[in-house]
């Protein structure tokens, strides 16, 4: 069963013990890909569909002082769809380090503002990191960029397919995660887990 989710962002480098697979070019197209996410018939909050309000991405730490994302992984638009993700799926791997919620904290940041997603709190997200479809987000060993990375010709649309799996596990999920840029940075619109 297909489920959608928006994502967000984390570190560049890999969680401790995990590997990165290969990474291969990108090419351009002319139209959407097979693969754009689709909705369930009851939206999840990470989905573009979800209820939107006006929630800041701030995490708060133990003593309940926010606490703003440091500059080395705050999104900008110098990153590339690729290390969107690569920040975003190692973030989410280790979710409270070096604080609490830090990971759900960087996904959000890195959200679009029509995913959902952008609107919850880091508290709010983090739960539904304990959901069966979800989990993996926080213990995946492997990833591997599958296929190349595809942009639209506009320039404002990027797929990716991607593929994480667990030390012990024979088989893979797979991710197929959908960025569009807003104000010139690239940002998770949809993330599918199949």
């Amino acid at each position: 069963m297909l489920r959608a989710c928006v994502i967000f962002l984390g570190l560049l480098s890999p969680a401790a013990g995990a590997t990165v697979g290969p990474v291969r070019g990108s090419r351009l197209l002319t139209a959407r890909p097979r693969y754009a996410a689709r909705m369930s018939d009851d939206p999840h909050p990470w989905s573009a569909s979800a209820a939107m309000g006006d929630l800041p991405p701030d995490a708060e730490d133990s003593a309940g002082q926010i606490v703003a994302l440091p500059e080395e992984v705050r999104p900008n638009t110098k990153r590339t769809p690729r290390e969107v993700i690569m920040i975003v799926l190692n973030a989410l791997r280790t979710p409270d380090e070096p604080y609490e919620n830090y990971g759900p904290q960087v996904a959000i940041a890195y959200s679009a503002p029509s995913n959902g997603a952008s609107q919850l709190t880091p508290g709010q997200f983090a739960g539904y990191l304990s959901e069966d479809s979800y989990q993996i987000f926080a213990e995946w060993d492997d990833v591997e960029m599958e296929d190349e990375l595809e942009i639209e010709d506009d320039g404002e649309h990027a797929y990716q397919d991607v593929m994480v799996k667990r030390k012990d596990d024979a088989s893979w999920t797979h991710i197929n995660w959908n960025l569009i840029k807003h104000e010139g940075m690239w940002m998770s619109e949809s993330v599918v887990t199949y």
